[in-house]
């Protein structure tokens, strides 16, 4: 059985891969649940004189993991001694909720300017010129589970506020769909 008073508890991350500087958000507290979701397909055949119709496999679908974690900018964490959530000058955790949000941003080599600029990451892409490329893929590390995946939902409450109304508690929901390598020449 784990040690519940253990001083410096595995903390789960979700990491950007193969985005140079790499987005780190490393959860200042571990989700309480994890949503593991896998769906797959069927096609419906009917023919005459069935009394109901055939079922046949189709396609995979989606594994979709969603969990919640928060972010406290008042109160550290089990684990601050070695994790610090990033924070502005004004005490606001607006920087750490931007990490969450970059993964749903197109890549960009200056996403870390989204953290001084009040509008975060639409600034970034004024220039006409852009070449947008997908977002970031990246790992979720929860315990012995490291998957590759997208983020596909990012949704911030911010739960309080400081006298410059700058956020310091949030509430981050975060949805991933698993990458699975495919090669689409199966003799290979």
């Amino acid at each position: 059985m784990a040690n519940l008073n253990q001083r410096n508890p595995v903390r789960g991350f979700l990491v950007s891969v193969g985005l140079d500087p790499e987005i780190l958000v490393q959860f200042q507290y571990n989700p309480e649940k994890v949503d593991d979701k896998r769906s797959i397909s069927y096609a419906s055949l009917n023919a005459p004189g069935m009394l109901m119709p055939v079922r046949q496999y189709s396609a995979g679908g989606d594994r979709t993991l969603s969990f919640k974690v928060l972010v406290d900018g008042l109160f550290a964490g089990p684990a601050d001694d070695e994790i610090d959530i990033a924070r502005d000058d004004r005490g606001g955790i607006g920087p750490e909720l931007l990490k969450y949000r970059a993964f749903m941003y197109p890549q960009t080599e200056n996403w870390q300017d989204a953290e001084t600029s009040v509008d975060g990451f639409v600034s970034l892409y004024d220039d006409p010129n852009s070449v947008f490329a997908a977002p970031p893929v990246c790992a979720f590390g929860f315990g012995e589970r490291v998957i590759d995946c997208i983020v596909t939902e990012v949704s911030i409450t911010e739960q309080l506020f400081n006298a410059s109304l700058d956020p310091v508690r949030a509430e981050v929901s975060v949805t991933l769909v698993e990458i699975t390598p495919y090669n689409p020449d199966p003799s290979v």
